[in-house]
């Protein structure tokens, strides 16, 4: 199915890919705190959907995989998100589609990443607001839509629950298919006879000749077991019909009575192909989007040539009737690439379109400014921002490898990267990574901090906390230590350095003597074994501690005995970042995790508000803080990257 075509996957990269420019967007001046927000980037990500407007070729809607639908108005040379959009930040818009003659009427259909339901939404005024159309089941999982071309009342809507028709543009609705046609993924109607209607599911694609009446499977020529991610027909000849699958790509010369196998590569036919698409000008050339790059054929398919990288996955698919050279795709990974030049070349037109994951930040002052953050969608690896410059940049330590922490070092002693397996250490002056020997190779690292005031470096593994000397890296188990729990985030006091505490599976640890030793404190209140994925420590009452849990917000005024939940809905799921916003004691920040949303107390913890990030929905997973500049915090997010706080 095309829900698991790899949304929740790596792939692999060679190291330093692209360089990325900087240009700032989505700022707002919040008059009443006097909190300046920005989103910084890194730009690009994952693409679901594009849609050329066939009035003006310079607009361009980009559907991605948290609801959001981004318009450009210049080619795709800037993008903005349309707000408020269709709502739930769960939504993939894996289908836009314009009205053939209303040209302001644009279509999204949506599926809900965690589970069946979605929808479909409409808007009138090219995208400026939408509504939800009611189906007969309102919250159908939409997956495909098509609209009659020279009949636009006659429309077809494919969904998991099966096809749903409409004759009188959408106004009301009748499921089609029985219970035997389920799951559909892809829709097509034929251009010259709007009764004929082509569905693709989950298994082969169907057929219907009166308008989803009756239906016949088709399935000479294609492999039982194919997922029909699309289906194209040439508008010229509709005897002529193309469709896409996990198996690779088919077309059929007789209104898919039969259908052939395309050979894409040289040396087997199988290919995740994700869609297929027509020329609108030259009905003879063919392109296929899929999963090792696009390819693209001139003679209906009987020979291919490949476009681009071979790592390059496609979802989507828009070409310039107008000027056929000028192709844009959206990818997995790499954001919108464009072509004018009809494939030969290609370019990122990314500015102003962020869809990145962020799962931790951590500032580093060379230039001032500057940073390194870990994205796990799409390739993942670490991202570098240039504080001089602005600009972004990518690497890996090695193909495929997640980083579950990062430590800047002091005096220029280099970076440590913490990864499932073990510590990985780059010095300041070299290019390479080395990886550190003894037992933490063998270790998952979770969480890597320093001692404030001692130079000791803590690590939070999946077998316990190990210390090493910020001379040696050495990392050890404390001799005698007894315990060895999974360890997800340690905090050291500023005050008391000799207090450290840890967020494991056995619950909350605390150790009077800079983690030689550890106890489980009984923390009453906490619930037990909850996930504890933030700690801090006030910096001015080593007994006041702030954690974050996979429940919520808690407070403890006495060194994590008792505990009490901060009472507030809106923090409600987990909480996956706290932090105390200087050396006052009193400001805090908390970063909701589930429900999203960033939250600001200025009196110790006592009342919250929540900072806007955005006009839409924003899931902050990460917090961190600059050690340059006092009041600027970076918040790292679910799906919209990196966003700079800068607090009076």
């Amino acid at each position: 199915m095309r829900s698991s075509r790899t949304l929740f996957f790596f792939l692999l990269i060679a190291a330093f890919f692209h360089l990325q420019h900087f240009a700032s967007i989505g700022l707002s001046e919040m008059v009443s705190l006097g909190v300046r927000v920005e989103q910084m980037g890194p730009f690009g990500g994952d693409v679901r959907s594009l849609l050329l407007d066939s009035r003006n070729r310079d607009i361009i809607f980009l559907g991605t995989s948290n609801g959001r639908i981004f318009k450009s108005t210049d080619g795709g040379d800037t993008w903005a998100p349309l707000n408020p959009g269709i709502g739930p930040y769960r939504y993939v818009i894996d289908t836009l589609v314009q009205h053939p003659k209303e040209k302001d009427r644009v279509y999204a259909g949506a599926w809900d990443l965690h589970s069946d339901g979605g929808g479909l939404f409409e808007s009138k005024d090219a995208g400026r607001n939408w509504k939800r159309i009611p189906l007969p089941e309102p919250n159908s999982a939409v997956r495909g839509l098509a609209i009659c071309r020279d009949h636009p009342e006659r429309i077809l809507a494919g969904t998991l629950s099966g096809p749903y028709v409409s004759d009188d543009g959408g106004s009301s609705w009748r499921k089609v298919g029985g219970s035997e046609l389920q799951k559909t993924e892809s829709v097509a109607i034929d251009p010259i006879d709007y009764r004929i209607l082509y569905v693709g599911t989950w298994r082969l694609s169907y057929k219907s000749t009166d308008f989803g009446k009756t239906w016949v499977r088709l399935e000479r020529g294609m492999p039982l077991d194919s997922d029909v991610f699309s289906i194209a027909v040439n508008s010229k000849n509709p005897e002529i019909v193309y469709s896409s699958a996990c198996s690779g790509v088919y077309r059929t010369r007789n209104r898919a009575q039969s259908w052939t196998r395309l050979k894409l590569l040289p040396d087997r036919f199988t290919v995740r192909a994700h869609i297929v698409e027509i020329d609108p000008a030259e009905s003879n050339i063919v392109y296929s989007g899929t999963t090792e790059g696009l390819f693209a054929s001139r003679n209906e398919g009987q020979s291919w040539s490949r476009l681009t990288a071979e790592n390059v996955t496609v979802n989507a698919i828009q070409i310039d009737p107008g000027n056929n050279r000028r192709i844009w795709i959206g990818t997995e990974y790499q954001g919108v690439l464009f072509s004018e030049n009809g494939g030969r070349s290609w370019k990122e037109l990314n500015n102003g379109f962020i869809h990145k994951q962020v799962s931790w930040i951590a500032p580093d002052s060379t230039p001032a400014g500057s940073l390194v953050a870990g994205i796990q969608s799409g390739r993942g690896g670490l991202y570098h921002f240039n504080g001089r410059d602005r600009s972004w940049a990518v690497s890996q330590i090695a193909p495929g490898m997640r980083i579950f922490s990062f430590l800047v070092l002091p005096g220029n002693r280099g970076t440590l990267a913490g990864t499932a397996e073990g510590i990985y250490w780059r010095q300041e002056s070299g290019k390479g990574w080395t990886k550190l020997a003894g037992p933490i190779a063998r270790r998952t690292i979770y969480s890597l901090n320093m001692d404030p005031s001692n130079p000791v470096i803590y690590a939070g593994t999946d077998q316990g906390i190990y210390r090493s000397a910020l001379d040696s890296l050495k990392f050890r188990m404390p001799p005698g230590s007894r315990l060895s729990p999974k360890t997800w985030c340690i905090a050291a006091s500023k005050e008391n350095p000799e207090f450290v505490y840890a967020g494991s599976s056995l619950g909350l640890l605390r150790s009077y003597d800079r983690g030689t030793t550890w106890t489980v404190v009984s923390a009453w209140g906490l619930p037990h074994r909850t996930t504890i994925e933030s700690l801090a420590i006030s910096p001015v009452d080593k007994d006041l501690l702030f954690a974050g849990t996979a429940v919520g917000l808690y407070e403890s005024r006495n060194g994590g005995i008792h505990w009490r939940r901060i009472e507030d809905d809106r923090m409600a799921g987990a909480v996956g970042s706290v932090m105390f916003l200087d050396d006052s004691g009193k400001r805090l920040l908390s970063a909701a995790k589930s429900a999203g949303g960033l939250f600001y107390s200025k009196d110790g913890g006592l009342n919250w508000v929540m900072i806007p990030l955005s006009k839409s929905e924003v899931v902050v997973y990460c917090l961190a803080k600059d050690p340059e500049r006092i009041g600027r915090v970076y918040a790292g997010t679910q799906s919209d990257g990196i966003y700079s706080l800068d607090f009076p």
